[in-house]
C-alpha cells in the first residue's frame, strides 16, 4: 500500500485545512497550488560571535602572556602581529628590569645577613650566594651596557627594540626561584668545590657573551644612516669594570646642551697591544667600531671574573679567620687572551690574575734582586714622561722590572642626550624632563667624538708597539 501522510499547516490568521499527500521518498514538501501560506520555523538559538584574542585589551593580553616563558615570548609571540610585538617586547624589557633591582636587593639582604651569622658552616653557604649574585651583577650590567640606548633610552631618538634574549630571562629567573626557595641546590656543588658554580650561573655567563656579540651586529652595525645613535656606548662599557683604577678627570655640562668628559682607565694585570699590519680585508666604520666595542667588553668581563675571584677568596679568609671547615683554596692560575686583526691593525689582548702572574714573573723579579722592592701587585701606572725609554737597554728599568698593564685615557665631547649612562643617571629631573621634551629635535642629533689613547708600557719589553689611538666621530 501507498504511505498515507497528513499534512498540517498552521497558520494563526486562517483557519488551517487538512490536506492529504503521498509521497515515495523524503524529499521537500510542496504546497498544493500556492494555495496556502508557507511559514518558516524560526529558530530560538541565538548565534554569539566568538570574541578574538585580538579584540582583548592590551591588560588583558598581558595577563595571559604572563604565563608563558621568555623564551617563548621572544621566539614565538613576538612573530605572531604587530601588537603582539609590542606586548610581548614590553613584557621582556619589563622582566629584565625587574631582574635587575632583584638581584640588587639580594645583595644588600644577602650582606646584612652575614653580620648575623655565627656559625662558619652557615656563613661559608651564605657567602657562597653572595658571591653567585656578585657575578649575576656584573654580566647584568655588561647588558644594560650594551642594550640601554636602544631598549630604556628615554634621552633621545633610537631605533627601538626589545631584549629578545628570552631564555636568558628565564635563567635569571630559575636562579631567582632556586635562591628564594631552593638555596641548598645552589650553594650545595660549591661547598664541595670551591669555584664549582650552579649551571644556572655559567648558563648566564656565556648566554651574556654570545647575546652582546649578536645584539651588537644584528641590531646596531645595520644602523648605518644615524653614527651617533650608540653615543659613549664605549665608556659605558669601560664604567661596567668593577676593579679597575677609574678616574673621572673632567664630566660637565658645557653650554645649553654639550657635554664634555674626560676618563683614565687603568687595568691591572692586562696587556692592548695594536700592531701595525698589511693587509687587503675591506672593513666600514661601522664593523670597526662594533670590534673595538667587542674588545673592550671582552677584556672587562675577563677582568671582573680574575679578580673577582681574588676579591671573594680574600673576604672569606677575612670573615672565615678559624674556620671549623677547611680553608677556601686560591683561585687557580689563570689567564684570558684573545687576538684578531680589522683593517691594518693586528690586536693582541689579555688578562691574568695575580697567581698567573707571580708564576711567570716571580723567578724573574728574584733574578734581578727585586722581589721586596718592586711589589708584584701594582696598583699605579708609572708615568710616561718620567721614563725615558731606551731600546733594550739594561739600564731601562722597564726591560728589568716585570710590569703588566695598559691605560686607557678617554676624551669625549657629544651632546647632552648622548653622553654616558652613569652622568645621566645623576642629571636633575628638570633637565631630565627637557631632554626628553628634545627628543623629536633633529637638532640633538649632533657630533660624537670619543678619543681613546690606550698606553701598555709593558709592551716595550717584547719590542712591541706601546700606544694606539682610536678615533670614534661621525
Amino acid at each position: 500500500m501507498d504511505a498515507k501522510e497528513e499534512i498540517n499547516n498552521e497558520n494563526d490568521n486562517e483557519t488551517s485545512e487538512t490536506h492529504l499527500g503521498y509521497f515515495t521518498r523524503s524529499k521537500r514538501r510542496k504546497l498544493e497550488n500556492g494555495r496556502e501560506n508557507y511559514t518558516k520555523a524560526s529558530t530560538s538559538t541565538i548565534l554569539k560571535r566568538k570574541i578574538s584574542i585580538l579584540c582583548l585589551p592590551n591588560e588583558v593580553i598581558t595577563i595571559i602572556l604572563s604565563y608563558l616563558a621568555g623564551n617563548e615570548l621572544s621566539k614565538s609571540i613576538r612573530l605572531v602581529s604587530r601588537r603582539f610585538k609590542e606586548i610581548s617586547g614590553n613584557m621582556l624589557n619589563n622582566s629584565f628590569k625587574k631582574i635587575g633591582k632583584t638581584i640588587n636587593t639580594l645583595i644588600s639582604n644577602t650582606e646584612l645577613s652575614l653580620r648575623c651569622i655565627n656559625e662558619d658552616v652557615e656563613l661559608r653557604c651564605v657567602l657562597k650566594l653572595l658571591n653567585m649574585l656578585e657575578i649575576l651583577k656584573q654580566s647584568y650590567d655588561i647588558v644594560i651596557a650594551t642594550v640601554w640606548r636602544y631598549v630604556y633610552n628615554e634621552y633621545y631618538v633610537t631605533t627601538k627594540t626589545c631584549l629578545f634574549a628570552g631564555k636568558l630571562i628565564d635563567v635569571y629567573f630559575s636562579f631567582i626561584y632556586k635562591f628564594l626557595k631552593h638555596p641548598n641546590l645552589l650553594y650545595g656543588s660549591a661547598i664541595i668545590d670551591d669555584y664549582n658554580l650552579p649551571s644556572e650561573v655559567t648558563k648566564i655567563v656565556e648566554m651574556t657573551k654570545k647575546f652582546c656579540v649578536h645584539f651588537d651586529k644584528v641590531i646596531e652595525e645595520p644602523i648605518s644612516n644615524f653614527p651617533p645613535q650608540s653615543g659613549c656606548k664605549l665608556i659605558d662599557i669601560f664604567n661596567c669594570s668593577q676593579f679597575s683604577n677609574s678616574n673621572v678627570l673632567a664630566e660637565k655640562v658645557v653650554g645649553k646642551d654639550s657635554f664634555v668628559g674626560e676618563y683614565c682607565y687603568f687595568f691591572q694585570n692586562s696587556w692592548f697591544v695594536a700592531i701595525p699590519i698589511s693587509s687587503s680585508k675591506q672593513s666600514d666604520w661601522f664593523h670597526r667600531r662594533r670590534m673595538m666595542h667587542m674588545r673592550i667588553r671582552r677584556i672587562v668581563l675577563a677582568h671582573n671574573e680574575l679578580f673577582l675571584q681574588q676579591s671573594q677568596y680574600e673576604r672569606d679568609l677575612l670573615l672565615r679567620a678559624d674556620p671549623t671547615l677547611y680553608r677556601t683554596r686560591a683561585p687557580e692560575n689563570s689567564v684570558y687572551t684573545g687576538f684578531g686583526d680589522i683593517g691594518n691593525n693586528f690586536f693582541y689582548y689579555g688578562v691574568m690574575n695575580n697567581g698567573a702572574f707571580r708564576q711567570k714573573f716571580a723567578e724573574q723579579l728574584e733574578e734581578e734582586g727585586l722581589y721586596g722592592v718592586y711589589p708584584v701587585d701594582v696598583d699605579e701606572v708609572p708615568n710616561q714622561e718620567d721614563v725615558v725609554a731606551e731600546s733594550n737597554s739594561e739600564s731601562n728599568i722597564l726591560y728589568r722590572i716585570p710590569y703588566l698593564g695598559f691605560h686607557a685615557h678617554i676624551r669625549v665631547k657629544c651632546p647632552l642626550s648622548f653622553a654616558p649612562l652613569r652622568f645621566l643617571s645623576t642629571l636633575d629631573g628638570s633637565l631630565v624632563q627637557r631632554l626628553k621634551h628634545n627628543t623629536e629635535d633633529k637638532d640633538t642629533e649632533g657630533s660624537v667624538d670619543i678619543k681613546v689613547s690606550f698606553n701598555c708600557m709593558s709592551a716595550a719589553y717584547p719590542c712591541l708597539p706601546t700606544n694606539y689611538e682610536y678615533h670614534e666621530n661621525n
